[in-house]
């Protein structure tokens, strides 16, 4: 009986690697360290393993994909964002697995298990908090991980992402000039990146107006947060609102609608991320502009450039603009009364 032949588990349990990995150093993948390539190959000459070329050619054939995870389908932001990588990918011959992830670490860390099953060439992620550990497996295992618009602490991992900071002191500073003295923020999780960034920018430029009375609602990613947020915003007096994000940007709008404020005449109102929504209200939205379909081209950019060895820039951060439209403008006339605002049934339902 003949012996049997060397698999490639046997090749990755000798040189004490996963199978994966394996298969990526034997490949010449560039993500892998030369140690272990070259263990991996001494392990392969002493197993004399030969590998299916036929198995092989069936991977390959199906290599050119890359995994990409989103928080939201649902936010035109990150709809937006998974369309510009999805594009840019297919012009360069590579196909796109999506998965929205929910803001929710099981899911995201669900969504790399599906993706390692797959076989794809690379993976470019919106990191969800509490993932790290899932992430970091990922990169031993010799994959390629791009970050794009946040990122976590202790991952050593190429990022694209955006700098609100001047943006965010302009538009206060915006506000200032046109009279307002406390002015509302409703502030992303501080679980992300983007959150703790953001409140931070926030708190610094109005550090810069010592008789500003900042007033901050800490809450999510979702448009419900936005209503809730702003109608606790308003009950406390304040003549001008920022949104931390698209979503919560979207459910301030409804807050005041619902109200019978119009944004720029009763109420100051500056939004994030520059969507078609916001530029056709009554009063046009003025926003801080990340430029989302950049940040996606640059990301899938960052990938490409990994995929093919060749030499990238492993933190990339873009520049965001204020866009000064009619809603910003100084509160022309008296806001809705706070006994109206009190009396609510949605804000009876925050409150309660």
């Amino acid at each position: 009986m003949s012996p049997r032949r060397a698999t490639l588990r046997d090749v990755a349990e000798q040189a004490g690697v996963s199978v994966s990995t394996a298969s990526r150093a034997l490949s010449g993948f560039p993500a892998i360290s030369t140690t272990t390539r070259d263990r991996v190959e001494k392990a392969a000459r002493e197993l004399n393993y030969l590998p299916n070329l036929q198995a092989r050619g069936l991977r390959n054939s199906n290599s050119a994909a890359i995994g990409l995870t989103v928080p939201s389908l649902v936010n035109p932001y990150f709809a937006e964002m998974a369309t510009a990588i999805q594009q840019a990918a297919e012009r360069d011959g590579y196909s796109t697995v999506t998965a929205s992830t929910h803001e929710d670490a099981t899911q995201f860390d669900a969504a790399l298990r599906v993706f390692q099953s797959q076989q794809l060439s690379g993976f470019i992620i919106v990191p969800a908090a509490e993932s790290a550990d899932a992430i970091e497996e990922l990169k031993q295992n010799g994959h390629l991980i791009v970050q794009v618009d946040r990122r976590l602490q202790g991952l050593d991992l190429p990022s694209v992402v955006s700098d609100p900071e001047v943006s965010i002191h302009e538009a206060v500073g915006l506000l200032y000039e046109n009279g307002h003295r406390r002015i509302g923020y409703l502030a992303e999780p501080s679980s992300t990146s983007t959150g703790v960034q953001r409140l931070a920018c926030f708190e610094s430029a109005v550090a810069n107006h010592p008789d500003l009375e900042p007033v901050i609602y800490r809450g999510g990613y979702r448009r419900e947060e936005g209503h809730a947020g702003t109608m606790t915003l308003l009950r406390d007096q304040v003549t001008a609102v920022i949104a931390g994000d698209s979503m919560m940007t979207t459910g301030a709008l409804e807050a005041c609608y619902e109200m019978g404020m119009q944004p720029g005449v009763d109420l100051a109102l500056i939004g994030f991320d520059d969507q078609p929504a916001f530029r056709i209200q009554p009063a046009p939205l003025t926003v801080i502009d990340q430029n989302v379909t950049e940040l996606g081209r640059r990301a899938w950019a960052k990938l490409h450039a990994m995929l093919q060895g060749e030499d990238y820039e492993s933190e990339e951060v873009l520049p965001t603009r204020l866009i000064v439209r009619e809603s910003s403008k100084r509160t022309a006339q008296p806001r809705a009364r706070q006994s109206d605002i009190q009396q609510s049934d949605h804000f009876k339902e925050v409150q309660g």
